[in-house]
C-alpha cells in the first residue's frame, strides 16, 4: 500500500508540467470562474504580468521573454502598426457610410473644393497650364510637319482660352487685400515680424487687385503694367520667405521629433508628424517651381528656347501640387466629420 502510494507520489513529482502559451490570445471578454463561492477572473492577457510569469503563473519561454523585457523597441514598432491600420479601417468605414448617404466622397470633396474661390482658382490653374502645355506641344509638331486646318483653329481658340482663364483667375482673387488689413487693424498685439508680413502681403495682394482692375479697362494699362511688375516683386519675396521658414524651422523640427520607437510618444501623433513632414516636403516643391516661374520674370532673363517650356513645366507643376493638397485637406476634414 505503502509502495504504491509511493510510486505515484514519486511518478507525479517527476512529470513536469506542461508550458502553456497564450500569447496569441486576444479575448477581451475576460471568463470569470467561481472559486469558493467568489468569481475570479482569468487573465488572458499575458503581456501585464509581473515577475515573468504567464496567465497560468508558470514562467514564459525564454524565447518570449524579449518580447516583454528587452523587446520594447520591437513592440513600440508593432503597436505603432496596428494602431495606424485600426485607424485605416476606421476611416473606410467612415468613407463607406458617407457614400451611402451622400453618394462618392471624391464628388463631394470636389464639390467643396469649387465652392470656394481659392479652390476654384486652384482648378482653373491646372486647367490653363495644361492648355498652354498643349499649344507649346503644338508648336513643336508644326516645326516638323504643317498642322491640319482643324488644329490651327482649335490652337486660336485655346490662346483665348488661355487668357480668359487667366483673368477668371485673377477676379476670383479680388479684395485679398481685406484679410491682411483686417489683421492689421486687430487689437491683438503682434510682432514686428508678424507686422512686416501683414504689410508684404497687403501691398502684394493690392499689386494684383490694380493689375487685374487694369485688364478689366478700369485702369490705365501703363499703370496696370507696372502694378503686375511689382506683384511679381512681392511673389517673389514671399516665396523666399516661404522657403527660409521652410528649411529653417519647419522642416527641421518635424525632422528632429522623437523616433518612432521612443515609448514617450503615440502611435498617433507618429502618425500625424509623418504626414506633417510629408505634406511640408510637397510645399518645398511648390515654392522652388514658383521660384523658378517668377524669378525668371523678375529677373527678366530672355531665354527664347528654354522660356515657355520651363514656364509651362513649373506653372503646371505648383498648380497639380496646390491643388491636390487643397484635396487632402478636405479630404480629412470630409472623413474627421463622417
Amino acid at each position: 500500500m505503502s509502495t504504491s502510494t509511493s510510486t505515484s507520489t514519486s511518478t507525479s513529482m517527476s512529470i513536469p508540467p506542461l508550458p502553456i502559451s497564450l500569447d496569441h490570445s486576444w479575448r477581451s471578454d475576460s471568463p470569470r470562474r467561481n472559486v469558493n463561492g467568489k468569481e475570479r477572473e482569468v487573465i488572458w492577457d499575458v503581456s501585464h504580468t509581473p515577475n515573468g510569469l504567464d496567465a497560468l503563473g508558470l514562467s514564459v519561454h525564454d524565447e518570449d521573454e524579449s518580447s516583454y523585457t528587452g523587446g520594447s523597441k520591437a513592440r513600440s514598432y508593432s503597436d505603432h502598426d496596428y494602431t495606424r491600420n485600426i485607424q485605416r479601417a476606421k476611416d473606410l468605414d467612415k468613407k463607406k457610410d458617407r457614400d451611402k448617404e451622400h453618394g462618392p466622397l471624391s464628388v463631394d470633396v470636389l464639390a467643396r473644393i469649387v465652392d470656394t474661390s481659392n479652390g476654384r482658382d486652384k482648378v482653373l490653374k491646372c486647367i490653363q497650364y495644361s492648355l498652354r502645355t498643349y499649344l507649346y506641344l503644338l508648336t513643336i509638331v508644326a516645326k516638323i510637319r504643317p498642322l491640319s486646318p482643324w488644329f490651327r483653329s482649335n490652337a486660336k481658340r485655346m490662346k483665348l482660352a488661355i487668357s480668359g482663364l487667366s483673368l477668371t483667375r485673377k477676379c476670383l482673387l479680388l479684395f485679398n487685400p481685406l484679410h491682411p488689413l483686417s489683421d492689421l487693424l486687430s487689437p491683438d498685439p503682434m510682432s514686428a515680424r508678424t507686422l512686416i508680413g501683414h504689410l508684404i502681403d497687403l501691398v502684394s495682394a493690392l499689386s494684383d487687385d490694380i493689375a487685374c482692375f487694369s485688364r478689366l479697362g478700369f485702369i490705365n494699362k501703363r499703370v496696370g503694367g507696372k502694378a503686375d511688375d511689382w506683384a511679381n516683386r512681392f511673389w517673389l519675396l514671399t516665396t523666399l520667405m516661404g522657403l527660409y521658414k521652410l528649411h529653417f524651422k519647419t522642416i527641421p523640427k518635424l525632422s528632429n521629433s522623437p523616433s518612432s520607437y521612443s515609448s514617450n510618444t503615440t502611435s498617433l501623433s507618429l502618425e500625424k508628424r509623418r504626414a506633417e513632414l510629408n505634406d511640408a516636403k510637397w510645399t518645398n516643391r511648390k515654392l522652388l517651381a514658383d521660384l523658378i516661374f517668377v524669378g525668371y520674370d523678375v529677373l527678366e532673363l530672355n531665354f527664347g528656347i528654354i522660356e515657355e517650356p520651363m514656364k509651362c513645366a513649373t506653372g503646371l507643376f505648383a498648380a497639380l501640387i496646390s491643388t491636390f493638397k487643397l484635396y487632402n485637406k478636405h479630404w480629412e476634414a470630409s472623413i474627421g466629420k463622417g
